[in-house]
C-alpha cells in the first residue's frame, strides 16, 4: 500500500516541448469550437468563445494549480491543463485528478457542440472551409480521446 502511495506522490514534470505543443493544441481546440459555432451564430460564436476561455484557462487552470506542490517546476496550471488533455497515461490521470466531471463537461462543449452545430450549418450551406473546420476539430478530438484509451487500458 505504501509503495501505491509512493507512486502517486511523484511529482509531475512538463517538458516544455510538451507544455507549449499541449496549450497550443488545446487553444487550437478552442478555436476550432469557436469557428464552428460562429458559423452558425455570430452572437453565440462570441459569448462561446468567452465561456470556453473563462472555464479552460480561469477556472480549470485554477483549479488545476491548487496544489502546486505537485510539479517539479511552476507551469501556473498550464501543465496540467496540457496534460489533461493531450498527456499519456499518468500524465494524463494525474493532471485530471478528482475533476474528472469538470474535464467531461470542458469536452462535451469542445466536441459534440460544435460539432453538432457544424453539422447544422453545413446542412443548411455546404462550404470546403466548414469541411476542413470538421476534418481539423475531428482530428484533434480523435487524437484527445485517443490519450484517454491508454489511461484506461494502464489501469
Amino acid at each position: 500500500m505504501s509503495e501505491g502511495n509512493a507512486l502517486t506522490e511523484e511529482k509531475l514534470e512538463f517538458t516544455r516541448k510538451f507544455l507549449v505543443g499541449g496549450n497550443l493544441g488545446l487553444l487550437a481546440w478552442v478555436f476550432l469550437a469557436f469557428v464552428s459555432m460562429l458559423f452558425y451564430n455570430q452572437i453565440a460564436g462570441w459569448l462561446y468563445l468567452l465561456l470556453l476561455a473563462f472555464l479552460i484557462y480561469a477556472v480549470l487552470r485554477r483549479i488545476g494549480c491548487s496544489s502546486c506542490y505537485k510539479c517539479t517546476t511552476c507551469t501556473s496550471g498550464f501543465g496540467r491543463l496540457a496534460g489533461a488533455f493531450f498527456g499519456k497515461a499518468s500524465i494524463k490521470k494525474e493532471s485530471v485528478g478528482n475533476r474528472l466531471g469538470f474535464i467531461i463537461f470542458i469536452y462535451a462543449l469542445l466536441f459534440p457542440l460544435p460539432l453538432a452545430t457544424l453539422a447544422l450549418s453545413l446542412s443548411n450551406t455546404f462550404s470546403y472551409v466548414k469541411i476542413i473546420v470538421l476534418i481539423c476539430l475531428l482530428t484533434v478530438a480523435i487524437y484527445s480521446f485517443s490519450s484517454w484509451s491508454t489511461v484506461q487500458q494502464k489501469r
